[in-house]
């Protein structure tokens, strides 16, 4: 039996564990990855082969009920440290007509929202913790009255913790999405929602 170390933190492994809903095993092999890559690229496909058809009904405490009009400069940016979320989100919403900005911290994320004119901003709350994740959403929004925009800011966490979404909400978020089971449906159901306000 050949042995390999693929010297993978426990954070990353949870995470990627979460994109599926399953917990993280004490034991990991190439075979379980290799499982959970095949599960994720099942359930994705389904969610892609759904963006052309009708929404699923949407739970109104995920986000604001209040939508946005957008702008539609068809930009997107998205700040989030983990790249298979990034390949996730961005092939949901070029599947919706937007083009990704991609970013991995907060001054990055800044500087590209300064810069140019996005419709949406979706953002991982720990990056690397929460305390960052309300500075970005606090200075998003003080760019954004700067400039006259009205992006609509969405914030993704691994987090399940209802004070964190609370929070995110009472901060000025339009929406939370718990990075858990079927995560991605619920965000295309959501950028389809505003798309058609």
């Amino acid at each position: 039996m050949r042995i390999v170390n693929l010297d993978l933190d426990e954070d990353f492994l949870k995470r990627f564990f979460d994109l599926t809903g399953d917990k993280l095993p004490e034991t990991i092999t190439l075979v379980s990855l290799k499982k959970q890559i095949l599960n994720i690229k099942e359930r994705f496909r389904t969610i892609l082969a759904d963006t052309s058809g009708a929404s699923a009904v949407q739970d109104n405490n995920d986000y604001v009920e209040e939508k946005l009009k957008i702008s539609r400069t068809n930009n997107v940016l998205l700040v989030d440290n983990l790249g298979v979320i990034t390949y996730q989100v961005q092939m949901i919403m070029e599947r919706l007509g937007f083009q990704i900005t991609a970013t991995k911290d907060v001054y990055g994320a800044l500087s590209l929202f300064e810069d140019k004119d996005f419709d949406f901003v979706l953002m991982d709350l720990l990056i690397p913790t929460e305390r960052e994740g309300f500075i970005l959403l606090a200075e998003l929004q003080n760019i954004a009255r700067r400039k006259g925009a009205n992006p609509v800011i969405g914030v993704m966490s691994v987090a399940g913790k209802k004070e964190l979404k609370n929070e995110s909400l009472e901060r000025g978020a339009d929406f939370y999405i718990e990075k858990s089971y079927n995560w991605q449906q619920r965000l295309t159901d959501i950028v389809k929602d505003y798309i058609s306000a």
